[in-house]
């Protein structure tokens, strides 16, 4: 026994050590690798702020040149700038020095429309006098100060050392507006308006930026520089740089480092006018010269040319080793704690296996006991589970665990096809991403009504799922756990669909008999007076000659009063089928027939018909009074809901199947709203104004063309619906005689679009 007991102490220690070493290396590796990370998003956000620095700076240049360019517009409409004239010398001396002082502008210079100087301003003072042609510039200036189309602008040369001669680090550049003779004084009481030449100030570009850049400080030793739109710095630490090109005085300072990676970010980015940040190589570092990797930030300038814009670019840079030496000698020591924490709770780990190492023998064999029992209990409980969740999932009804927030814990395999969606993806989801806001906002009252009751709830409720409707029978039951509060719900949700469909349809069947006893009364008692019209109607007729104007009379009151009649009779029928044979008919010719009745209050109400009639159909299954009296109705209705402007068509063409011929009447107006189209065909209901319908039209062509076999559909879009052409659409499909049938169609006809 002693013997196995230090034998497992060795096997113990061992395992122990070993332990100790990779713990010990997983500590460093992930403290070098928490380091990189660190180090990488330490130097973005570093970047970062250089960027905003960058931008701030860049921001401050504007404003300063457009400080110095007000001073311009300012000077240029002053009417002795612009007449030039010897008795407004002192009024010039005192508009022109007070910005010689201010905005870094060092001269000032007005020259005429034949490029001769008129005077200038600097800080010796202020010369008139005529100077002559200004050499090089006044050309180059007047073609663009002359044109028309840049009167008020103001454009800003290249930058240039003001004397080269002498001095290449000092920079100016000038600023030049077109002058013209717009002023009104004493002596000018009705200005020219003419061209008079152009306005220059020439701005002290090293001192605006010896002003602004110096003090920029990134980090401990971070600086910033500015380079023009050809490259050249205009600002520099290394003051020998200043005036130099950028892409080469770098490398005849230090020929042995590339400097690509900050070539092609000046290239491709500085000198485009475009805002980042990145990293290069440099040699040297204000008094510390050696390569090392530098994170430039860079912002443009924008300064308005003759013909474009052109840019300056403002840089902030610091060395990379700065930003990460603190984050490595943090890590470091990180590293260096971790390693000696772990050695303790090793140590201590030792001591405590030792300890218990010697009462493992005697639970050894108390714990296989207890493992027989456990694994038997574990092989019940699994069979157990398996067979809970075999019922759960073959279940017909939803079932599902919500949490307070509306968030799905558990759904069974039928609730995901649903849903359309895997039961995966449906666990974890809320209630919010499958069902419509309100839907979900109600479902989820109804959930925190049971978890705060302590009561199951039950509820019908309708979902909107992939395009259809479908009603449910929920029951929530609130699942308390031990030691907690409700926190979720079990959800048991039955389709009902079918049976809330057969209550519409046994309610429509309630509303077509109450509506079958109010048409037999009426049909009873508008009979009555129509058979005595049509009684002495006929008469007079036997009183008449034939083919005089009052016979012809006579004739159309008999025509009308027998249509009412039949009028009478479809209201009839639609309570209760007539034993009239079927008859067929032509529907071709019968639209035709209707267009011509109609044809005139189409006119009237500027409303456009278009037909599409196919040839050759065969004969439908329907008596022609009733498919006059169907298309009457659906026509009205277009005209109704149009107002006086839109576009009717009529459409008849064969259905989808062999035996059907359908009959679109499609028309361009307002649309019926998506709540009211299930309502439409329902007795009375209308949306027209009180006196305007019964609610009767749809209602009776409805019931013409069920006794026949036939179908009526309405696809309707409105503006309350949503963006879209507004406009109705009804497709009524007949039933064609068998005997009459004909495959023959017009391919012609386009489709309802």
């Amino acid at each position: 026994m002693e013997t196995k007991e230090r034998l497992k102490l060795h096997r113990v220690l061992k395992i122990i050590g070993v332990v100790s070493l990779v713990m010990v290396g997983i500590a460093f590796y992930l403290g070098i690798t928490s380091s990189r990370h660190m180090k990488g998003v330490i130097r973005g956000q570093f970047n970062d702020q250089q960027l905003v620095l960058a931008r701030t700076t860049a921001e401050r240049i504007e404003r300063n040149i457009q400080n110095a360019i007000a001073d311009l517009t300012l000077l240029n409409s002053l009417p002795a700038v612009q007449y030039n004239d010897p008795n407004s010398y002192d009024q010039l001396l005192m508009s022109t020095m007070p910005v010689l002082y201010r905005d870094n502008i060092i001269e000032i210079r007005r020259v005429d429309r034949d490029g001769n100087t008129m005077f200038i301003a600097n800080d010796q003072g202020i010369a008139t006098g005529y100077y002559g042609v200004v050499p090089q510039e006044a050309g180059a200036y007047m073609s663009w100060a002359s044109e028309l189309s840049n009167r008020g602008n103001v454009m800003g040369t290249g930058a240039r050392p003001r004397d080269p001669s002498k001095d290449k680090k000092s920079i100016v550049l000038d600023l030049i507006t077109p002058t013209r003779e717009e002023a009104v004084d004493a002596l000018h009481p009705r200005p020219s308006r003419g061209f008079a030449g152009y306005l220059k100030v020439t701005l002290d570009v090293s001192k605006l930026l010896r002003e602004i850049i110096p003090p920029i400080r990134s980090g401990k030793t971070g600086y910033a520089w500015v380079i023009d739109s050809s490259g050249n710095f205009l600002h520099h630490p290394e003051a020998s740089f200043i005036g130099e090109n950028a892409f080469e005085v770098r490398s005849s300072r230090n020929p042995a480092i590339s400097f690509n990676d900050i070539n092609q970010i000046q290239r491709e980015e500085m000198l485009r006018g475009k805002e980042g940040r990145g990293t290069y190589t440099s040699g040297w570092h204000r008094d510390v010269a050696a390569p090392m990797e530098k994170l430039i930030a860079y912002s443009p300038v924008r300064i308005q040319g003759p013909y474009l814009t052109y840019n300056w670019s403002v840089a902030v840079v610091a060395p990379a080793d700065e930003v990460e030496a603190e984050v490595s000698q943090i890590y470091g020591k990180q590293i260096l704690l971790q390693g000696f924490v772990i050695f303790i709770i090793v140590l201590g780990s030792a001591s405590v296996v030792l300890h218990e190492l010697r009462w493992s023998t005697i639970l050894e064999q108390e714990v296989a006991l207890k493992t027989d029992d456990i694994r038997r209990y574990t092989g019940e409980l699994e069979r157990s589970e398996a067979k809970y969740r075999s019922l759960i999932e073959s279940a017909e009804d939803m079932i599902f665990t919500l949490d307070s927030a509306g968030v799905i814990k558990t759904a069974n395999q039928h609730m995901a096809r649903v849903f359309g969606v895997s039961g995966e993806e449906l666990a974890g989801q809320s209630l919010f991403r499958f069902l419509p806001r309100e839907q979900a906002t109600e479902q989820l009252d109804i959930v925190r009504k049971a978890l705060s009751s302590d009561k199951a709830q039950r509820a019908e409720s309708g979902f909107n799922l992939h395009d259809r409707e479908l009603w449910f029978n929920i029951q929530y039951i609130p699942v308390r756990e031990a030691g907690r509060e409700h926190e979720h719900v079990l959800g048991i949700a039955r389709d009902i669909t079918d049976r809330k469909n057969l209550e519409r349809q046994l309610i429509n069947s309630e509303k077509l008999a109450s509506l079958g006893t109010l048409a037999a009364g009426v049909a009873h008692e508008i009979n009555n007076p129509i058979g005595i019209m049509l009684g002495f109607c006929d008469l007079m007729l036997e009183r008449m000659d034939p083919g005089t104007m009052e016979y012809n009379d006579l004739k159309t009151i008999e025509r009308h009063g027998l249509h009412c009649k039949s009028i009478v009779e479809r209201l009839l029928s639609f309570a209760r089928m007539s034993e009239e044979a079927e008859d067929r008919c032509d529907l071709n010719e019968n639209i035709q027939e209707v267009v011509s009745v109609v044809k005139h209050t189409l006119d009237i109400n500027r409303i456009r018909l278009e037909t599409a009639l196919a040839s050759d159909l065969p004969p439908v299954n329907i008596d022609s009074r009733g498919l006059q009296q169907v298309l009457l109705n659906l026509v009205g209705n277009a005209i109704h809901a149009m107002d006086g402007d839109g576009v009717l068509r009529i459409i008849s063409r064969t259905g989808r199947r062999e035996e059907d011929v359908e009959l679109i009447v499609a028309d361009t107006g307002c649309g019926i709203r998506k709540e009211l189209i299930a309502k439409i065909f329902d007795p009375f209901f209308t949306t027209k104004k009180v006196g305007e319908g019964t609610g009767l039209g749809l209602s009776v062509s409805y019931g013409i063309v069920s006794k026949y076999g036939g179908t009526v559909e309405c696809a309707s879009h409105a503006e309350e619906d949503g963006p879209g052409e507004t406009g109705t659409v009804f497709t009524v499909t007949l039933k064609t005689k068998k005997d009459a049938f004909d495959e023959t169609t017009d391919p012609s006809v386009p489709p309802l679009g």
